[in-house]
């Protein structure tokens, strides 16, 4: 009979499929049966299309019904999942190897403590940094301390996580360190293709100017949307040769709206969420990306920013910063959340010509999904 290994995910993500597709080919070269359970399909907070994220699996797979705890923090939703049949699962399957993505689900701890009854390995997935201060942290800091001392092996998605991983006391030398990262090849490929059709692409979505700020994520305090609203309403009182383009969606479009009428602020565009084969227009319109979160476990959209050759604007707890920044050359970092400095280094890019001079093409290349795989020896 085969080893087999399964990996415990949250929900499905377009931002995973090729990750674990990669995954899926080679424990299969290595003689190992791989299989995903997925402790829910999808958050009320998500509005990507599952099924065709569905279609493109290459693995054995198993949806959960899950129970769902919501609470809401800095007006952005948090979800805690609760699943009764893990334990069941588990002896149907009886894996030799456990991989569980973070520790936000009862189902860490029940499949840590299935694999010390069943002398199977336990591997921790971490994206987590000691920087995400919230009252949930503290009252459980104990118990992930507890379930990371009873790891095998860990996951390390990238340099803070792998810092905070040492913090709670795990082993060096089992830390596997990785990055977070996307279908790089296929945003590259979008920009070959879409670079050309900008200025009708610019008049698909009625932008009119010669430049072009875009910000992808949700539509949340804790993005410093209102921040960039702020900015943007005074820098155009300078220079309104400029459009600023928001794409996500919930909750705050409708009150972000609303100051826009208020303050006759112009060329400000929601053109609502994109499924991820079609942002690639946006990030084209774009000739600047912002990401300047409050805090940020990463920013995967930053990685898909840079296939677009975009100069970036972003804050230092935006942690994607850390392992993908080369200061001057490809990013500019807010060191404090302020109109500011956002001000003072987006007048740098104009002031300086740096449009498209910068390093995103060869810094994110190496940032590809295969060579997270590659490094995974179990």
């Amino acid at each position: 009979m085969k080893n087999k290994i399964i990996l415990i995910h949250n929900i499905i993500t377009p931002t995973r499929t090729l990750l674990f597709n990669k995954l899926h080919e080679k424990f299969k070269s290595q003689w190992y049966d791989f299989k995903i359970i997925f402790t829910s399909e999808t958050e009320s907070n998500r509005k990507w299309n599952t099924q065709k994220e569905i279609d493109k699996f290459e693995f054995d797979y198993e949806i959960l019904n899950s129970k769902q705890i919501q609470h809401t923090w800095w007006k952005d939703n948090h979800f805690f999942h609760i699943n009764f049949d893990i334990k069941k699962i588990l002896d149907k399957e009886m894996p030799n190897i456990i991989i569980h993505a973070w520790w936000a689900w009862l189902s860490a701890w029940s499949s840590m403590f299935w694999c010390k009854k069943n002398n199977a390995k336990y591997i921790l997935w971490n994206e987590s940094t000691k920087h995400e201060n919230s009252w949930r942290r503290t009252i459980t800091k104990p118990l992930v301390k507890y379930l990371v001392k009873n790891s095998d092996k860990y996951m390390s998605f990238w340099s803070r996580s792998f810092e905070y991983l040492e913090i709670l006391w795990a082993n060096k030398e089992k830390i596997y360190p990785l990055y977070n990262t996307v279908d790089v090849d296929f945003f590259l490929e979008q920009s070959k293709i879409l670079k050309p059709q900008k200025e009708e692409l610019k008049q698909k979505y009625g932008i009119k100017t010669k430049y072009t700020i875009v910000f992808v994520w949700q539509l949340i305090e804790r993005k410093w949307i209102y921040n960039i609203l702020e900015w943007f309403a005074n820098f155009q009182k300078q220079n309104k040769d400029i459009s600023l383009v928001f794409v996500w969606w919930w909750p705050e479009e409708e009150n972000m709206k609303q100051i826009i009428k208020e303050k006759n602020i112009q060329n400000v565009f929601f053109p609502w969420f994109f499924q991820i084969d079609k942002i690639s227009e946006l990030y084209t319109i774009a000739d600047i990306f912002t990401l300047p979160s409050i805090e940020e476990v990463w920013g995967l959209v930053i990685n898909e920013a840079m296939c677009f050759w975009l100069p970036i604007i972003t804050a230092y707890r935006v942690w994607a910063s850390a392992d993908l920044v080369q200061e001057w050359k490809n990013w500019f970092i807010m060191k404090e959340n302020t109109v500011e400095e956002f001000e003072k280094w987006l007048e740098f890019l104009f002031e300086n010509n740096l449009i498209e001079k910068n390093n995103n093409l060869e810094i994110i290349k190496d940032f590809r999904v295969e060579k997270i795989v590659e490094k995974l020896e179990f």
